[in-house]
């Protein structure tokens, strides 16, 4: 079956708490990355050499690292470091083995993906550690509540990267568009008009327009489409919701022009994601 774009089930595949400040502190050997894989540092006076670059890591900061990608750690630091499949594939080897290519992470196209960078300072470190950790003290248990905790942690914490990473990318943005965009992410279930997003933007018309599309890449109409449909995502993956009340709870009072925004934006219903997340 061919994935959406949107696509991410994100399953464990390992997770590990790791002092290189109890070694030699020379360079670990160069490794091929063929997982999707999360660094998160506690502690460092090192960093990663990337595809040969290399970028220094300090405590609360955090590498992303992608499959296809060649890394070797420059001790010392402590960090988590955590394995992922983002499709959902659990049958997999356990535990796996950095570098190894066996049933390596199939490559994807996906536009959320794309948006997070190999290094991101992240401004909520208790709560990012605490992810880790709890993941990490779940993750050989045979319980369905502690396999739940993992899979709820693992999606609340790729959610907390997305978000990092859009604020990250909204600093570049002039003040005019922050204000609009800011304005969108806090009145997104409400009735929002272009009219008076110019205004609180300050700018004319024209000018509004030519420079939400250059500095977001869509219209601002697009652009609360995408805030809306992905607070449905969340509220069909964690919720028992029905689908029917969902869109209301996103802004659209009509139900069936919230389910051909969310066709448009993910390329499928609503229902037909419900069923997906929960496989």
């Amino acid at each position: 079956m061919e994935l959406p774009t949107c696509y991410l089930n994100p399953a464990l595949l390992r997770c590990s708490r790791f002092n290189g400040y109890a070694f030699a502190h020379e360079p670990y050997a160069e490794r091929v990355v063929y997982e999707y894989e999360l660094e998160y540092f506690l502690r460092s006076d090192g960093g990663i050499r990337i595809d040969g670059r290399y970028i220094p890591f300090a405590a609360g900061e955090i590498n992303i690292r992608k499959p296809g990608q060649v890394v070797q750690g420059v001790p010392p630091y402590e960090c988590y470091t955590l394995v992922t499949d983002l499709i959902g594939n659990t049958h997999r080897s356990n535990p796996v083995v950095f570098g190894s290519a066996e049933e390596a992470q199939e490559q994807y196209e996906n536009p959320l993906l794309k948006t997070l960078p190999d290094k991101l300072t992240l401004t909520k470190k208790d709560l990012i550690a605490g992810l880790f950790e709890t993941i990490l003290q779940n993750q050989d248990s045979p319980s369905d509540l502690a396999a739940f905790q993992v899979r709820s942690n693992l999606y609340f914490l790729f959610s907390e990267l997305f978000r990092e990473s859009a604020d990250r990318g909204l600093a570049g943005n002039t003040a005019a568009v922050r204000r609009s965009i800011q304005f969108m992410r806090e009145h997104f279930t409400q009735e929002i008009s272009v009219e008076e997003l110019i205004a609180r933007s300050g700018l004319s018309p024209s000018s509004f327009h030519r420079r939400f599309l250059e500095e977001t890449g869509f219209t601002p109409g697009k652009y609360l489409a995408r805030l809306r449909v992905e607070q449905a995502k969340n509220l069909l993956s964690f919720t028992q919701t029905p689908v029917g009340e969902i869109g209301a709870l996103c802004g659209y009072t009509d139900h069936v022009y919230f389910a051909r925004v969310f066709r448009a934006c993910t390329g499928m219903s609503p229902s037909a994601y419900r069923c997906l997340t929960e496989k």
